[in-house]
């Protein structure tokens, strides 16, 4: 596992970051020298451990080690290879959203927590993250014998603890359970039928080269197929005809057909967006202090990272939003982010208390 960041600054931080920067040339000495002034006025600021919500703006702007630790883990890292990134004024923002130094390179707890068991040994069915309800659980599916189940849940409910306490997530609960071994059974004549008729569409669809996604057979009332296949195929109708010989050969000619266009790009945008928004949420929604119940997004007509919270709509709650608002901005303009988005434009809307907007 990675070793928690150590928050401790020495006397020769501000030194070494300044070493370690990696600075585009140009404008470089500019932003340079903005970054380090900022952070040379945290060593004449007055620090008091602010005690009041995380989200009232009344509380300190310049925490000294949360400024620290998210700059320099970021710039270290390699996370930061544009110095507009760390223009004063997300500094400022940085030292009252320690969210931004958790931002980076973040791996799904599920992810981690799944690595770990597997690499214990555990025999792990499945880990996942569940938000239903604003109920956000960790769940844990373990195989094997009711036995084995009973005497490994204690390891792996202390195993999973420690990762949440490690990662301060305190937003969620944590379930196990056993997950039922797998008995086949022998598919019924419809069930065979179905099997068949599917079979058969896909043959035939490939044999006359027809593009298609997805054929999926239904004899639920009312019997149907359903057809998926590119916007780019323009041969819808004899695709129809092709499935109708099928269905009258395996006498099943009651049962409807449904071609649905797909759009492949629209597509490919948004299995890109649904990582992207796992990145971004990933913090916000394992931490109560952020008051983040769900974390979303759309791709019709154009993306939107989609942020819901808990909270009131307030003036405070208001600018707090905004100033995240440009925090996930200036994330997804890092280089790694970049990959993803892919020069799609995109909004982010985050919501407060019944689903009216903060920003």
């Amino acid at each position: 596992m990675k070793k928690p960041f150590n928050s401790y600054i020495d006397d020769n931080s501000l030194e070494k970051l300044n070493e370690g920067l990696i600075w585009k040339p140009k404008r470089k000495q500019k932003h340079k020298q903005r970054l380090l002034e900022t952070i040379n006025q945290l060593e004449s600021s007055q620090l008091v451990k602010s005690k009041s919500n995380l989200f009232s703006i009344k509380q300190n702007r310049f925490l000294r080690n949360i400024l620290y630790c998210g700059i320099a883990l970021f710039l270290l890292s390699g996370a930061f290879i544009s110095s507009a990134f760390v223009s004063p004024a997300m500094a400022q923002v940085a030292a009252k959203i320690p969210y931004v130094g958790q931002l980076f390179k973040q791996k799904p707890v599920s992810d981690v927590l799944y690595q770990e068991l597997e690499k214990k040994g555990y025999k792990t069915a499945s880990v996942g993250q569940t938000y239903y309800g604003g109920k956000k659980e960790l769940v844990v599916s373990v195989g094997g014998s009711e036995k084995y189940f009973n005497k490994v849940r204690g390891d792996i409910t202390e195993i999973a603890t420690e990762i949440l306490s490690k990662r301060n997530y305190d937003a969620y609960t944590f379930k196990i359970e056993r997950m039922e071994p797998y008995v086949y059974t022998e598919p019924n004549a419809q069930e065979k039928k179905i099997e068949k008729i599917q079979t058969d569409i896909s043959t035939e669809l490939e044999k006359h080269h027809y593009d298609f996604l997805i054929a999926n057979v239904s004899f639920n009332s009312p019997p149907r197929v359903e057809l998926e296949i590119p916007n780019t195929e323009k041969r819808a109708e004899e695709i129809k005809a092709l499935i109708h010989a099928v269905l009258a050969k395996n006498k099943a000619e009651n049962a409807s057909i449904k071609i649905k266009k797909i759009n492949l790009k629209k597509r490919d945008q948004d299995n890109r967006w649904g990582n992207i928004v796992t990145d971004v949420g990933e913090d916000l929604l394992g931490k109560e202090k952020y008051h983040v119940k769900m974390v979303g997004y759309s791709v019709h007509p154009e993306p939107q990272v989609l942020i819901y919270t808990s909270l009131a709509i307030s003036e405070d709650n208001k600018k707090f939003a905004n100033e995240l608002k440009g925090i996930i901005a200036e994330f997804l303009e890092t280089k790694e982010m970049k990959n993803k988005v892919k020069g799609d434009s995109y909004k982010v809307v985050i919501y407060g208390k019944g689903n009216k907007k903060l920003n």
